[in-house]
């Protein structure tokens, strides 16, 4: 997303700049593309990187398409846990069962509401949704929320459950996005110089989110989602939601947002990050320090 740290343009830019510089062209889209020509050429980016990826002809309005128990679903979530081993998070993988069909209807009901929510309050984020990641696999798992990985773009695994408010499910939706976002951009720009280095003890640092202290990737990921979070927050008018099952409260949220940026300002970022990374880090800071929370 970042729409807070760079802006919506500059992420349909950089999501531009990737598909020309994979050889395809918006203008090679089929006049009657119904998701639009942007979403087409993503679409055609996103195949050529795991062709288990559906074709997709749906309005972009209408996306991401659900898919649930199915030969086709669980292929995509064979794809999505290699990519999850590629981006060295390793978990048990989620299996379809017998008796899943209800539950996955559900949680599709409980994804297109929070969407619908999106799109009365916040439109041109629900319209972003529908471009980058217009796939969600729905499978449940144990203890998991689902996610997205760097190396499967455009597909989201979701294993929402009925005990999830309104605002768990967009604040879920929200989350991956900003991890989506963040792909891309480190696609383009890059954001290490040398990802051996994040793994030294002495450059762990405490993640925004979980509080525990991980590489510099996984907590930079945590501080740019914390704060877009947050932002949401305030633009959803959520900001007291009293039963975040995913994050924090915004108080706390913001405390141990700052903390992790503290701690990261702390080390030899020059050495380890890119330039891109270091001015969103800075961005997030000043993000924090200035939002009002109370009423």
């Amino acid at each position: 997303m970042l729409i807070s740290t760079h802006g919506l343009p500059a992420v349909l830019e950089t999501l531009s700049v990737l598909i020309a510089s994979d050889g395809i062209s918006p203008d090679s889209a089929p006049a009657n593309a119904a998701a639009g020509r942007l979403a087409w050429s993503w679409q055609q980016y996103m195949r050529r990187r795991e062709p288990a990826v559906p074709v997709l002809d749906a309005d972009l309005g209408v996306l991401p398409v659900h898919i649930g128990a199915t030969p086709q679903g669980q292929a995509l979530l064979d794809a999505f846990h290699r990519a999850c081993l590629v981006d060295s998070v390793s978990y048990e993988p989620p299996r379809y069962a017998a008796g899943d069909e209800d539950r996955l209807n559900r949680s599709s009901d409980q994804i297109s509401a929070a969407l619908d929510g999106l799109a009365a309050d916040w439109p041109q984020v629900r319209t972003l949704y529908g471009v980058l990641l217009p796939v969600v696999v729905l499978a449940p798992s144990c203890g998991l929320a689902g996610g997205t990985a760097s190396s499967l773009p455009g597909v989201l695994w979701a294993s929402v459950t009925p005990a999830w408010t309104p605002t768990d499910v967009q604040e879920f939706l929200l989350h991956e996005l900003v991890h989506t976002t963040l792909f891309l951009e480190e696609r383009r720009h890059g954001f290490y110089r040398d990802m051996r280095l994040l793994l030294d003890e002495e450059n762990l640092t405490p993640s925004a989110i979980r509080t525990d202290r991980r590489p510099l990737d996984k907590v930079f990921h945590s501080i740019v989602v914390a704060t877009e979070i947050l932002q949401a927050r305030i633009r959803l008018g959520t900001v007291h939601h009293p039963e975040d099952s995913l994050h924090p409260d915004s108080e706390t949220l913001r405390a141990n947002t700052l903390t992790s940026i503290r701690a990261v300002q702390k080390l030899d970022m020059e050495k380890l990050l890119m330039p891109r990374p270091i001015e969103m880090i800075e961005k997030c800071r000043t993000h924090l320090e200035q939002i009002v929370l109370c009423p």
